[in-house]
């Protein structure tokens, strides 16, 4: 089920309606772990089994690794529950990358390998993994109960594209979820959230999909506005499903971690990703990074680790060789930095422009669909353009390109005032103040809105 969807509003409101109706606190976690299983067995009731499969393995692991102090035991169950989800994953993300790549030709894939890929597998897994891992750890004591346990994987807000939370910070509180005594706040997220899909990311992607599916005919000025485009499209995109998650979420008082901190104000390429899906960086850091090393062992075993994880990072976006082109280009300009900044040091402002230049340069990689058309619309980029007016052109209208370019500049100024945190400033909001409010926004939305949009884009990781 889509956030975007006709659908889900209705959702939504039924198991509102049901939870404020029920009192017992294990009621409102069994309908909430109801209504998280339908959201995702909606879309294929198949992979819903295979979900609840590898998070049972995870369960009884953590377990286990509880009731035992015995290292090589505690190890053999951590390295069981790892087999089994990066298994699951491999299997079903990357099995015709790596069959393509060694064995057979893209074409020609056996027919038992699997064509679709399981929505949200890799951020369930993930948030999977570190649960069991943090229990071996010891930061904390494995969950006996099975409920808990399965309404912290599949909680549905997050469930598809996270965040992806820690155990020690969800956990808790679905253990005593409880209607919020004021849905504005909530609901502003879900405003900001809309805004940035409907308005913002899904009108910019007739721009973006329309200069890239012609990349042969079309000029390196369109390519290059199709790129920044992209940029904004897949950060609004991604960040309104961000938002729409913590206003869902609200609403049962439970607080979600806030993913983006306006990424594109970054003043170098290590405070972007401080900024840029924040739940995914922080995941690498503790279960890749640190654990590797970290930069505590010299530059060359530090150049190795960051590169090692944005290799990692990039194919866990997609089983893509030009993912992994991605995540390489942020680990070399990563590299760079740690290694060359006291030689280059720039005032601010440059520094923030290098910065945007080298992430805009990554959604290149990011966007095509192969390398060879990488290489196509590289030396198209390079090559002498018509800087003609004409040739941006792709909307189908000069007033697409200005709402896009306003919904661009509302989007900048609402950072610059921090909307995540006056949205909470509005508790104390009238009933009167909050009705015209949201009927002002919704008039904006069935106005401006581009209703035309397919999924969110990190669906498909």
């Amino acid at each position: 089920m889509l956030f975007n969807s006709l659908e889900f509003p209705v959702f939504l409101a039924i198991v509102l309606l049901l939870f404020w109706l029920l009192k017992g606190t294990k009621q409102k976690q069994l309908l909430l772990l109801g209504a998280s299983l339908f959201f995702y067995g909606y879309w294929k009731w198949t992979y819903l089994l295979l979900l609840l499969a590898t998070a049972s393995v995870d369960y009884l692991a953590a377990i286990g690794i509880g009731q035992t102090q015995k290292k090589q035991n505690r190890l053999a169950l951590l390295s069981l529950s790892i087999l089994a989800n990066l298994g699951v994953l491999g299997f079903f993300k990357y099995s015709h990358f790596l069959g393509s790549a060694f064995f057979f030709s893209p074409g020609e894939a056996p027919s038992w390998l699997p064509i679709l890929l399981p929505v949200g597998i890799s951020f369930y897994t993930f948030q999977a993994m570190s649960y069991v891992i943090d229990v071996y750890r010891n930061r904390m004591p494995a969950e006996k109960s099975w409920t808990d346990y399965m309404l912290f994987i599949t909680f549905f807000p997050q469930l598809v594209a996270g965040p992806i939370e820690r155990a020690p910070h969800l956990l808790s509180q679905l253990k005593k979820p409880q209607l919020t005594k004021n849905f504005v706040p909530g609901a502003l997220l879900l405003l900001s959230g809309f805004f940035k899909k409907i308005l913002i990311a899904d009108r910019l992607a007739v721009y973006v999909d329309a200069a890239y599916n012609q990349s042969e005919t079309c000029t390196a000025p369109q390519l290059l506005l199709a790129t920044v485009f992209f940029g904004f499209q897949i950060y609004c995109d991604f960040s309104g499903y961000s938002d729409i998650a913590r206003g869902c979420a609200s609403f049962f008082g439970i607080n979600l971690m806030q993913n983006f901190r306006s990424p594109y104000s970054a003043k170098d390429l290590g405070d972007f990703w401080r900024r840029w899906h924040i739940s995914l960086s922080g995941w690498f850091r503790d279960y890749l990074y640190q654990p590797l090393g970290g930069g505590h062992k010299g530059n060359l075993q530090m150049a190795f680790n960051i590169m090692l994880v944005f290799a990692v990072s990039g194919l866990w976006h997609g089983a893509n060789w030009t993912f992994l082109a991605w995540g390489v280009w942020h680990g070399i300009g990563l590299v760079f930095q740690r290694l060359f900044r006291k030689s280059f040091q720039a005032g601010p402002a440059l520094s923030k422009i290098s910065t945007l230049i080298w992430v805009f340069m990554g959604w290149f990689f990011f966007r095509v669909n192969n390398l060879d058309e990488a290489e196509l619309l590289a030396r198209k980029l390079i090559s002498l353009p018509d800087w003609t007016l004409n040739s941006f052109n792709l909307f189908h209208s000069s007033s697409e390109m200005a709402v896009a370019l306003l919904g661009i500049t509302l989007l900048k100024i609402s950072e610059k005032f921090k909307a995540d945190e006056i949205a909470y400033r509005f508790q104390n909001l009238s009933f009167k103040n909050s009705a015209f409010l949201f009927t002002a926004a919704i008039m904006v939305f069935l106005w401006f809105g581009h209703f035309k949009g397919g999924d969110f884009i990190y669906f498909q990781f």
